[in-house]
């Protein structure tokens, strides 16, 4: 590490001999309140807080605002080209950064651990963990100051200059902590389980700590490969786009170890989880769609390949993703647990396909940057006209085929309470309809690309460009 040009230059700038009397003097401050404060008998588990509370606060709180800050610096004093310019690595500047910006907040980590080693040991050993307490903050401190890192660097616009976009940022870490679903639910459910079963992860008994350290080396896997995917980017280092499937197929191989369903329920996961990501990467990057299927169309024109692949937008990387999950589920065999409480294999294909639709609407939109004022706005609006007006209004003319005509997702959803009858007794309506919508989605994305793409290559042959 002390070969890693970042990590030195982070040093630099956050080393001084003075942060460490500072960070321990202030360290033990704070561990002087609960020995003043508590009774005697309660001193013991009283400085065993203090210091668990501080030993988190400083590894996952205190580090991920220093190294989130340490990229907004970046981006504040233009020193991003300079960083381009040089000969670091993606790898040499994420770590450089992880422990050598955080470093104010791994002293104070240190004091903090050591302080909580000395009641487990000595005072109340029943009441802490000990080395494992230790190594869950640091795990996860690293899982967080690396997630940090990466909302910053998604709010930074095409010019790496921040822009107002970090709510949209955040999301990945709201979806991963706070949002209720079956996966999270599953994985909360077995690591507080207080009734002193077994907690199961792909059939073994890992127990809850286990749990805990699986999750969080997922969560520090992730946000590492995100990180490097980034740096990249913002380095100018172009990749193939094998990071995202990868990182939504380990996700999806965790969450469905949680379930103990085999494989099926790996595919399961895995189908939702590119579906949702797909998602989110399409809204995120639509303002960047335009340049990249140009730089698409102009690598294929040279027969470039790889480059193509390089430049290819990620929305049609992880629905792929989804759609191959989807068609491997049809060929699994579910067990019976599954088939009682998941959502059928031709309902999630049926969705990849709807979702192909939408995406074809966002590219169209994406495509006409330049000449709509905001084709964001101009997709939000004809998607709530094609996916909710419409139906409301086909099935306040025609009944439930009326609405399964226009938009034949939610009527499927809403046609049973029981998932079990999804898109029961609907024959080949569904299908039709979605692939006729499919179908005039693709073909509007194709004029607009005549126009927008390979009308810009005329223009710039025109021109010897």
């Amino acid at each position: 590490m002390m070969r890693n040009p970042e990590f030195q230059r982070q040093l630099w700038l956050n080393w001084r001999p003075s942060l460490l009397a500072w960070s321990l003097g202030f360290t033990a401050l704070i561990l002087l309140l609960p020995l003043t404060l508590a009774s005697a008998q309660n001193r013991g588990g009283a400085l065993g807080t203090t210091a668990l509370v501080g030993l988190w606060a400083a590894a996952a709180l205190y580090g991920s605002v220093l190294a989130g800050r340490s990229l907004s610096e970046e981006a504040n004093q233009n020193t991003w080209d300079w960083q381009r310019l040089s000969a670091l690595s993606p790898w040499q500047m994420a770590w450089g950064k992880l422990l050598g910006a955080a470093l104010p907040a791994w002293l104070y980590t240190l004091w903090f651990a050591l302080a909580l080693l000395f009641v487990s040991a000595t005072w109340v050993p029943a009441q802490y963990a000990g080395w494992h307490t230790v190594g869950l903050a640091v795990l996860w401190g690293l899982a967080l100051q690396s997630w940090a890192m990466n909302s910053v660097l998604m709010s930074w616009g095409q010019h790496d200059i921040p822009v107002n976009r970090r709510r949209a940022a955040l999301l990945p870490l709201l979806l991963l902590f706070f949002l209720p679903g079956p996966f999270l639910g599953r994985f909360y459910q077995q690591l507080f389980d207080d009734s002193g079963g077994p907690v199961l992860w792909w059939g073994l008994n890992v127990g809850s700590l286990g749990m805990a350290y699986l999750f969080g080396a997922q969560v520090l896997g992730l946000g590492l490969l995100a990180l490097w995917r980034q740096l990249c980017t913002r380095l100018d280092m172009r990749t193939l786009p094998w990071a995202w499937p990868l990182g939504l197929a380990v996700s999806g191989w965790f969450a469905g170890g949680t379930f103990n369903l085999g494989v099926t329920a790996f595919w399961s996961s895995t189908a939702w989880l590119a579906i949702l990501g797909t998602v989110y990467i399409a809204l995120q990057h639509m303002n960047q769609q335009l340049r990249a299927w140009r730089q698409v169309q102009w690598s294929a024109s040279r027969g470039r390949w790889r480059e193509m692949f390089e430049a290819l937008p990620l929305w049609p990387v992880s629905l792929a993703l989804g759609f191959a999950a989807s068609a491997l589920l049809l060929f699994t065999p579910a067990p019976p647990e599954f088939a009682k409480d998941g959502i059928p294999a031709g309902f999630t294909l049926f969705f990849c396909l709807q979702l192909l639709r939408d995406c074809l609407l966002l590219t169209g939109f994406a495509l006409l940057a330049g000449k709509l004022k905001s084709p964001m706005a101009a997709f939000v609006i004809a998607w709530l006209i094609i996916s909710i007006a419409a139906p409301l209004l086909a099935y306040g003319v025609a009944g439930h085929a009326g609405a399964m005509l226009v938009q034949p997702v939610l009527a499927m959803l809403y046609a049973s309470t029981d998932s079990r009858h999804l898109g029961d007794g609907l024959g080949w309506l569904p299908w039709l309809s979605l692939g006729l919508q499919t179908l005039l989605a693709l073909g509007w994305v194709i004029y607009v690309f005549r126009d927008r793409v390979l009308g810009f290559a005329r223009e710039n042959r025109a021109h010897g460009v």
